[in-house]
């Protein structure tokens, strides 16, 4: 898992160089994040609703887009039949967002933006009986933040189109989907 985040932060620095953007002041954002995460459909079936924690990256590219990255831990609990049903949900994408500030920044201005990526979901089931696995997730984003100065306060919503592998056999994979709500506090620098 560290690999990949690895690769996720060296993404971002590649479309901060691609997009030509100058590491300036306020450039950078980082925002520790907590919330819920929501199953929905099938996934409803597998999983109890879970706590999120975590942290987000992100970089301005331009007045309007910024390039993010997640990564966020959940301690859920499984309805499969096993004595130990405790799993650690970890969660860790990248993705785009777009603003819709004015080309010039406003001090105190609520700002709406929407966004999507791709990333990964790994589940470590703690019971012996249960086989952990990791699955790619896709997500699409929308919310709002106050930015103020060079803090910003963030509710987002996330729904998660995750690939989901049974963890008993026969192992068979399906497409799952859970919703999540953040709230992130954030700091420019």
């Amino acid at each position: 898992m560290r690999c990949s985040m690895s690769w996720a932060a060296l993404a971002l620095v590649v479309i901060a160089r691609l997009a030509g953007t100058q590491v300036t002041a306020e450039t950078w954002e980082i925002r520790p994040v907590a919330g819920v995460a929501i199953p929905l459909g099938s996934h409803r079936l597998d999983f109890n609703s879970a706590p999120i924690v975590g942290g987000q990256l992100a970089l301005r590219l331009t007045p309007t887009i910024d390039a993010v990255g997640l990564f966020s831990w959940q301690p859920s609990q499984s309805k499969y039949a096993v004595d130990t049903r405790h799993a650690d949900v970890w969660v860790y994408n990248i993705g785009v967002e777009r603003a819709f500030r004015g080309q010039q920044p406003t001090d105190g201005a609520l700002v709406p933006f929407v966004g999507g990526g791709v990333g990964g979901r790994a589940y470590d089931f703690q019971s012996p009986s249960l086989v952990s696995g990791t699955c790619i997730a896709p997500y699409a984003s929308g919310g709002a933040a106050y930015e103020h100065r060079r803090s910003t306060v963030r509710l987002e919503a996330r729904e998660n189109i995750l690939c989901y592998k049974s963890p008993v056999a026969p192992f068979d994979q399906e497409t799952h989907n859970e919703v999540s709500l953040v709230l992130s506090f954030g700091a420019r620098f």
